[in-house]
């Protein structure tokens, strides 16, 4: 096993506890430019106080992971079983209780569960795994065959690359065991989910965002809600559930009519206008248009992608998002609560917290942020800024 020195900056980030390592954190970066994908490096300083071992695996989060600082710590069967012992132990709550109340929810979460690169979701028994670096796909069967033995019941296995493939390669496929039935019903809070495995790159719904969905869901009853970037609606469905007596999602994506309408339907929902509304529109223009009607919600939920580019507009949320806050809050009643959320790594939580209480601050309603939500307990995070990407904050309008 090769030794590589970091830079003091690294060294030191390492040593409080982060698992992230870059390019830019060696001191001589031209020897990890050539390092191979799946190779394990000893990593020190020039005072050799850190003796940490990573795994090499690029994606555009970086070049390794740090998996151990304990200098008998090896990579190897053992260590992976391990660990993915120790987070099925942590999801026990899940695989355990009554399962008319949750079934779908995150297995193993990468860094969060010591070995960063790759997430494993869990849908009514049915595996799904995201691989984010060559690196970590090398040790795929280690993967696949402890987690088989660690858990015998696991119906069938289904894959997604998310680096660069090879041109024979597969970026989605079902790999072992049944193929799960499509769509795949799921069960999160008693609430009923059509997912679809080993068709596309999401699956039909985020699995991090159970809180907020449960948050939506006890607050709702006789509201009317806006659901923007609504995907196939799941905080609609949570609300319809949860006794609204309107729903309005909005999506530019043709696809979200059809599976906004199959979720309400598994949950006896109709999704018909007027009670409950799936448009088919730019976020933007709906909300221009709502602005001039003078619409307003008692509940709003917005949960943009971190980059958005449309016919007429591109959105960048580190940029964009104060100015689609202050357009949301005037389309939020006297009353009513607006739920910012977003997934960007790079905006960091003290800056989203910061920059969207100043815009509620400076509206007219008086926004004062009165709940935030993080990662679930099953998506546990490393110290790295990049492994807390979710950040929901919720506002209520005084006035």
């Amino acid at each position: 096993m090769k030794r590589y020195r970091l830079r003091p900056l690294a060294t030191k980030r390492i040593l409080a506890g982060e698992r992230l390592i870059t390019i830019d954190d060696f001191e001589q970066t031209e020897q990890a430019e050539h390092l191979e994908e799946g190779m394990v490096i000893m990593l020190s300083d020039a005072d050799r106080r850190l003796n940490a071992k990573a795994l090499v695996g690029r994606q555009n989060k970086g070049l390794a992971w740090v998996f151990t600082n304990e200098q008998d710590e090896f990579w190897d069967e053992e260590l992976l079983t391990q660990r993915l012992e120790a987070a099925i132990e942590i999801r026990q709550k899940f695989l355990s209780e009554d399962q008319s109340v949750t079934t779908a929810f995150r297995l193993f979460n990468g860094e969060g569960d010591g070995i960063g690169g790759v997430t494993i979701d869990w849908y009514e028994a049915y595996i799904q795994f995201n691989w984010y670096s060559r690196g970590i796909y090398e040790y795929r069967e280690w993967f696949v065959a402890a987690l088989q033995e660690l858990l015998p019941n696991i119906k069938g296995i289904y894959e997604t690359k998310r680096f660069k493939l090879f041109d024979n390669e597969s970026a989605i496929a079902h790999t072992s065991g049944e193929a799960a039935p499509q769509p795949l019903v799921i069960k999160e809070n008693s609430i009923e989910y059509a997912v679809y495995l080993g068709e596309d790159w999401m699956t039909g719904i985020f699995l991090d965002q159970r809180e907020v969905r449960s948050f939506v869901q006890t607050q709702a009853q006789d509201l009317n809600v806006l659901n923007l970037f609504s995907y196939t609606g799941a905080f609609s469905v949570a609300a319809a559930v949860g006794g609204a007596a309107k729903t309005v999602s909005i999506d530019v994506a043709n696809r979200s009519v059809e599976k906004t309408k199959e979720q309400f339907a598994l949950n006896g929902i109709d999704a018909q206008p007027p009670q409950h509304e799936v448009r088919v529109m730019d976020v933007f223009d709906y909300v221009n248009y709502a602005k001039r009607h003078n619409l307003t919600f008692d509940l709003v939920v917005c949960d943009p992608p971190s980059f958005a580019r449309t016919k007429k507009r591109l959105f960048k949320a580190e940029k964009d998002y104060a100015q689609l806050a202050q357009d949301l809050f005037d389309l939020t009643a006297p009353g009513g609560l607006c739920i910012l959320s977003t997934n960007h790594s790079g905006y960091k939580k003290e800056a989203f917290i910061n920059e969207m209480s100043q815009v509620g601050r400076s509206h007219s309603g008086h926004f004062q942020m009165i709940q935030s939500y993080g990662l679930p307990f099953d998506f546990p995070a490393s110290l790295d800024a990049e492994s807390h990407y979710l950040k929901v904050l919720v506002f209520y309008r005084n006035n």
